[in-house]
């Protein structure tokens, strides 16, 4: 596959980004979406749920109910698709780049406060003991996912703005 051009080093940065987060949705959340009835009894012979059950202190979200499977699955099998076509788009520089950019950082970034605030108004609902060191788990644990995803939607925005004060700021805006 031939690039448009070379990559800045912020369009590395967001590529590097989506690809880990598309990894982590194959990996980590496909094994939640598939098995999350049965990760206590899997955590002896699987990291993968072993994974999930340590986080669970934090978060039992299979248990508390369905608003966080389907936010996974939703992540699994539609933002991964998404994540890759935003790739495609960032290397082949497509015009239609920064809205796809934009809509999907600003999704993310909403489905994140979202879950973050789901827990805060339940009184943390899903952790089984409210501890600081749960606390930090929850919110260390996703805070990734939020940070990187305002900057990408941040780095769309500009780039629309950009457009339009170009467009609004030529010879054609003042006549």
């Amino acid at each position: 596959m031939r690039l448009a051009a070379p990559l800045s080093r912020k369009d590395r940065a967001i590529v590097a980004m989506l690809a880990f987060f598309s990894a982590f949705n194959l990996t980590l959340d496909l094994y939640y979406v598939t098995y999350a009835r049965e990760l206590e009894a899997r955590a002896s012979t699987s990291w993968l749920a072993w994974r999930w059950v340590l986080y669970s202190d934090a978060d039992r979200f299979w248990i508390v109910g369905p608003w966080s499977f389907a936010q996974e699955w939703f992540n699994v099998y539609v933002t991964t698709l998404v994540n890759l076509w935003l790739v495609w788009a960032i290397l082949k520089d497509r015009p239609y780049r920064p809205a796809l950019q934009l809509a999907l950082g600003s999704y993310l970034s909403y489905s994140v406060v979202l879950y973050f605030l789901a827990a805060h108004v339940s009184g943390y609902a899903g952790m089984r003991r409210p501890t600081p060191g749960n606390v930090v788990l929850f919110y260390g644990a996703t805070l990734p996912w939020l940070l990187a995803h305002l900057y990408i939607a941040g780095d769309a925005f500009v780039a629309i703005t950009r457009r339009f004060a170009a467009l609004t700021s030529g010879p054609a805006a003042r006549s």
